[in-house]
């Protein structure tokens, strides 16, 4: 197969790059590189400081879990049928 102006296609893509040097070259883009930066607000860095110390929390409240299992094992954990539906309902509703 022989393909006729395949040199004026290709010659689109140089000058393209072409113009893309010269535009950074006029505009001082890439010549100087600079580091990107943040700055986090008071109200941002108040919020990682708080969840830093949550993060370093244990899960599970072991003063809680012993407080339950005594009651349950002294029979004085009691939860009211009508407490039950309504937690039901309200989470599902």
């Amino acid at each position: 197969m022989y393909v006729n102006n395949v040199n004026p296609a290709a010659s689109l893509y140089t000058s393209t790059s072409n113009a893309a040097a010269r535009y950074a070259a006029a505009s001082g883009v890439g010549s100087v590189q600079r580091r990107d930066e943040l700055t986090l607000s008071q109200q941002a860095q108040s919020f990682q400081d708080i969840l830093k110390k949550l993060q370093n929390e244990t899960e599970v409240r072991q003063t809680k879990v012993d407080e339950y299992t005594q009651k349950i094992a002294n029979g004085t954990y009691n939860v009211s049928s009508s407490d039950i539906a309504m937690s039901i309902l309200a989470s599902r509703f």
